[in-house]
């Protein structure tokens, strides 16, 4: 028996940021067009970097770039 922590992958969906945020997916897809949000597109797919956006949210007014 194993007892290793299972790893988290490296990036999460936007479906995934969106559910952590609290977030609708217009808010998220604007703040991907304004590079609020750390974000990396790989073709059509957008993928969030999961290191990146926790330390994004650990950041004073990461929220949208609201004051």
């Amino acid at each position: 028996m194993s007892t290793k922590k299972q790893e988290e992958p490296w990036a999460m969906r936007a479906d995934e940021v969106q559910r952590m945020l609290h977030i609708g997916k217009n808010t998220l897809y604007e703040w991907c067009e304004r590079d609020v949000i750390p974000h990396k597109r790989v073709g059509r797919i957008i993928l969030f970097p999961r290191r990146r956006i926790m330390e994004w949210l650990e950041k004073p007014n990461s929220a949208g770039g609201a004051s």
